[in-house]
């Protein structure tokens, strides 16, 4: 059994905030605006077929895993400073592997931790900074005595720092988004930090291209979940994402999107990459 890399998706939409027109981006440094809400409905599957051992170094994968995620995403603006946020995921998770003569098929599925956020924003626009404070927050599941746990099971944080900013890409319209998170579980996961930069650019007024690349570095103190002799959950993993979207939008604040990702580097943690859809209603 290997640990598995939570491929973590950013979410987009449209808005108008503070009489800005802002990209379609709820990522971490733009503010979404008194009374605008934003709803997204993404879902994702990753079925990596090789992986990065302890050095980095890229062979196949130890076992077949799948997982499908169907993640959701909503935000209000409680002001033009303040916006709250919750994300969670259902997810299908499997693992097939040979034992002697036999293959072992392990099946699990459920939600993943709650996150619920609390952004404060500051700026006028061009560029925006903001802080948001995330509560992790685990939905019950037994971790320590099943084989394919759908999460660390115990509550946490995240602190995020951000800023973006409306550019030009050449003549396109354009946006900037950054984003640095430290997480720390109250439990045994260890701490990481979490890092996002994201360019995107209107292709046409109705077409919009997304480029992010996002890296998940452990800070070397946690220790694994195990199960039996048998670590199921190991937190000592790096990674380097590529992930890239088109998005359509249609009338009525309606935004439908297609996207992949591939993760460039890592280190004791899954390979490969997957694809993922996405519906998005601004209003």
């Amino acid at each position: 059994m290997k640990p598995f890399a939570i491929a973590r998706s950013w979410l987009l939409g449209l808005s108008l905030v503070l009489g800005l027109e802002l990209p379609a981006w709820a990522g971490c440094g733009f503010p979404r605006g008194e009374g605008k809400t934003f709803f997204s409905l993404q879902p994702e599957v990753y079925q990596p077929r090789t992986r990065f051992d302890q050095k980095g170094r890229l062979q196949q994968a130890l076992s077949e895993y799948g997982e499908t995620r169907l993640n959701l995403f909503t935000e209000t603006g409680l002001s033009d400073q303040l916006t709250l946020n919750l994300n969670t995921s259902y997810v299908f998770i499997e693992n097939r592997f040979a034992s002697g003569a036999d293959t072992v098929t392990q099946r699990n599925q459920g939600l993943r931790d709650l996150e619920l956020g609390l952004r404060h924003t500051w700026g006028e626009g061009d560029p925006f900074f903001s802080a948001q404070l995330t509560a992790l927050i685990p939905p019950g599941y037994a971790t320590e005595n099943t084989p394919l746990p759908l999460g660390y099971g115990v509550f946490g944080y995240d602190f995020s720092l951000g800023a973006a900013a409306n550019v030009e890409l050449g003549s396109l319209p354009a946006f900037f988004d950054s984003c640095l998170t430290f997480r720390d579980y109250l439990g045994y996961p260890g701490d990481r930090l979490k890092a996002n930069l994201t360019l995107g650019a209107d292709l046409t007024p109705e077409l919009q291209a997304i480029l992010a690349l996002d890296g998940d570095f452990t800070l070397g103190n946690g220790a694994p979940l195990l199960f039996g002799d048998l670590a199921v959950q190991d937190p000592n993993y790096d990674s380097l994402k590529l992930s890239g979207q088109l998005n359509w939008r249609l009338e009525g604040g309606l935004t439908l999107g297609l996207g992949g990702f591939q993760f460039l580097t890592g280190r004791n943690t899954n390979a490969g990459g997957g694809f993922t859809g996405y519906v998005w209603l601004s209003y």
